[in-house]
């Protein structure tokens, strides 16, 4: 039985292919569109291209989270199944008003505000993002209070953090930057 033939066709007087250089980052892969067109995409909210900012690890440590001056949050006491209180932040998070989404609200009733209830570390995170607080202090506290390693905090908390920041719940001022009004 004969072996089964490659497809592949070999250029004649060409010894083996030079090796490829490594695939750039996929950021750097994504196309570029021409300028019209992105301004364009830029005001359809669903299709708009969202800028990540890179920072360093040194600069996020010396930020200072800040909670988004329009949600409005409570403490509420709940028991827990050992029969001991803790407290938890509830956050009343408004739903967009852009007029797509007010268009659907017409249509469909829906509630102006969504409730998100954050356990007990993410209350003590939310308690500690004042504006105030920076990076490094949230980390030593966390860290001290729930006798836990500081790496272990600073990689949880900054993954932490990041989800907030996505969901547009809080934001962080580098150090320098002018402070917003809240």
């Amino acid at each position: 039985m004969a072996a089964p033939r490659s497809t592949k066709r070999k250029k004649s007087g060409a010894g083996p292919s030079p090796p490829r250089p490594p695939a750039p980052p996929l950021a750097a892969r994504r196309r570029r569109l021409p300028a019209r067109l992105e301004a364009l995409l830029a005001r359809v909210p669903f299709l708009a291209r969202r800028r990540a900012v890179q920072l360093s690890r040194r600069e996020i440590l010396a930020g200072v989270p800040f909670r988004n001056p329009l949600i409005e949050w409570e403490v509420r006491a709940v028991e827990n199944p050992g029969g001991e209180a803790t407290d938890e932040v509830v956050l009343r998070v408004p739903r967009r008003q852009d007029p797509f989404f007010r268009l659907l609200n017409r249509l469909f009733e829906g509630p102006s505000h969504k409730q998100v209830i954050l356990d007990e570390l993410g209350s003590d995170v939310w308690r500690m993002c004042d504006g105030r607080t920076s990076m490094e202090t949230l980390i030593q506290a966390l860290a001290s209070r729930h006798k836990l390693e500081r790496r272990e905090v600073e990689v949880s908390l900054t993954t932490y953090l990041k989800t907030l920041a996505r969901r547009g719940f809080i934001g962080l001022r580098i150090e320098g930057e002018s402070p917003e009004a809240e």
